[in-house]
């Protein structure tokens, strides 16, 4: 694989492959032509950048989300949610970048948006409100301790608090095609109202999930009840929460996912892991979840296996466990447990209970084209011959991440 860097153009564009539907259970095979793609999804860009530590430049931002979107679908006036990954009340990178908040929002408004949201619904371990009145925690109190909520307000953007809306606002979804919900997700009704839904998810490991990016980011959208039913559902797990994002009131709204890596959490999560600072961190975004997260997940891969210390460890993480391990890499291969002791904490769910909900299986790539979420929505949305370019406005001068990138995406082709 050869880089070059055009100095004119100040890009460089990755030309990538194609699906194959048969190697998606023994390996992915690529095309090896870069044609543009003329069937369904047309013209996929990863957006992409690279900021040198400490660095907070606004037109880079600018720049990477402007080559993943012509920003056709806003119109003048139209209102946007921008949906955050606000788990708990623990600061970036355990939620959304602050930074780039700040300047989606800025992005949003130079480009004609009308009223623009902010929102999310907490996880339930920490913000919890069920039908029966009990409440503990707050979404609110948790988007003001992680600086979150003074950026939405110093950019004139209204927050929204889905549980505080009521335990009846949440309308029934169902996923568009073939689901494994065996019932109708409850979501927040605030989607109706709604012109169009921008994702601004982390970068950053989840101890249950492997990895947390867009297509998981739509767990804040849900109820309490249904919640339950996803942390209750064994190997299902993974394919359910990819099919938040099929239910047809947020698909059909859903236009651009926007991410940065200033700060990575390698291990564990979603709260508390090991975290590092690359060098040359990454600032993406797309237009295509699976795109956006194939890019999230092999930078992810690449934190972990070269700037994540073998005997990574923190005493207080380690003791704070319901399972015994002796390092940070320890904890994820005892998912199950993991699982069990958050329903019954969330939940107050028995040992009887606990032990009759199906093991949380164990996904550590190997090939990260095989995680079951990423499976699932390519079956679910035909993209087995999805072909996508990123397109970087800057160079990464990080010459290992590069390579590793090559190799973990099986890039076929780079053209300048």
């Amino acid at each position: 694989m050869e880089w070059s860097f055009d100095l004119n153009r100040r890009e460089f564009l990755w030309g990538m492959g194609t699906l194959s539907s048969m190697a998606l259970l023994g390996g992915v095979s690529f095309a090896l032509d870069t044609k543009p793609m003329s069937a369904h999804p047309k013209n996929v860009v990863v957006g992409a950048g690279w900021l040198p530590k400490g660095n907070t430049s606004y037109s880079l931002f600018k720049a990477v989300v402007e080559k993943a979107t012509d920003f056709s679908w806003l119109g003048q006036g139209k209102s946007v949610l921008v949906k955050l990954a606000l788990n708990s009340g623990v600061q970036y990178p355990m939620t959304s970048d602050p930074w780039a908040l700040d300047c989606l929002l800025k992005v949003l408004k130079e480009h004609g948006a009308g009223k623009i949201y902010v929102g999310d619904q907490s996880g339930a371990r920490n913000v919890f409100w069920n039908a029966q009145g009990q409440q503990r925690g707050s979404t609110k109190a948790f988007m003001q301790s992680t600086g979150l909520l003074p950026v939405i307000e110093r950019n004139g953007a209204t927050p929204v608090y889905f549980e505080e809306r009521g335990y009846d606002s949440y309308i029934k979804g169902v996923p568009a095609g073939e689901s494994h919900w065996k019932e109708p997700i409850r979501i927040t009704n605030f989607v109706n109202e709604v012109d169009n839904i921008v994702y601004l998810p982390r970068l950053g490991s989840h101890v249950l999930a492997d990895f947390t990016g867009a297509l998981k980011i739509g767990i804040g959208f849900l109820r309490e009840d249904s919640r339950r039913v996803f942390h209750s559902s064994g190997a299902n797990y993974y394919p359910m929460y990819e099919e938040i994002n099929e239910v047809p009131e947020i698909k059909s709204k859903l236009r651009l996912s926007v991410c940065t890596g200033r700060s990575v959490m390698s291990l564990m999560g979603p709260d508390m892991g090991y975290v590092l600072e690359p060098e040359s961190a990454p600032v993406f975004a797309s237009e295509n979840l699976l795109a956006h997260d194939l890019f999230l997940y092999a930078y992810l891969q690449y934190a972990r296996e070269n700037l994540t210390p073998k005997d990574a460890s923190d005493p207080a993480i380690l003791k704070a466990l319901p399972v015994p391990a002796k390092t940070l890499w320890d904890a994820t291969p005892q998912r199950a447990t993991l699982n069990r002791a958050f329903l019954k904490y969330t939940w107050k769910m028995t040992d009887e209970q606990t032990n009759q909900i199906p093991d949380l299986p164990v996904f550590q790539p190997g090939d990260i084209y095989k995680h079951p979420a990423i499976v699932n929505y390519i079956k679910l949305n035909q993209q087995q011959d999805l072909k996508f370019t990123v397109a970087e406005v800057n160079k990464n001068t990080d010459l290992n991440s590069k390579q590793y990138l090559n190799r973990t995406l099986k890039v076929s082709k780079v053209r300048v």
